[in-house]
């Protein structure tokens, strides 16, 4: 399976193909349709705003960090 990723813009329920994929025409094809709104975040902000929405925010039980029991003492690497 071969995977290609262009932007395109949609119009009357048709999505042009770019001049280098137009041998994919009558070709079956997968298509996956991604919306790309005006204010795109990157993916650091995205996750840097998981963290701010979700720190603290916790409500059951506090957490307790159980005993992690002794260190194993391993052989030494050659």
């Amino acid at each position: 399976m071969q995977a290609a990723e262009f932007v395109s813009k949609a119009h009357d329920g048709v999505v042009d193909l770019p001049s280098e994929f137009q041998d994919w025409n009558g070709k079956p094809v997968r298509v996956i349709l991604l919306e790309e709104s005006s204010g795109a975040k990157s993916s650091d902000q995205a996750a840097a705003n998981v963290w701010a929405k979700t720190s603290g925010a916790w409500q059951g039980d506090q957490l307790v960090r159980e005993p992690q029991g002794e260190y194993e003492q391993r052989l030494e690497l050659k």
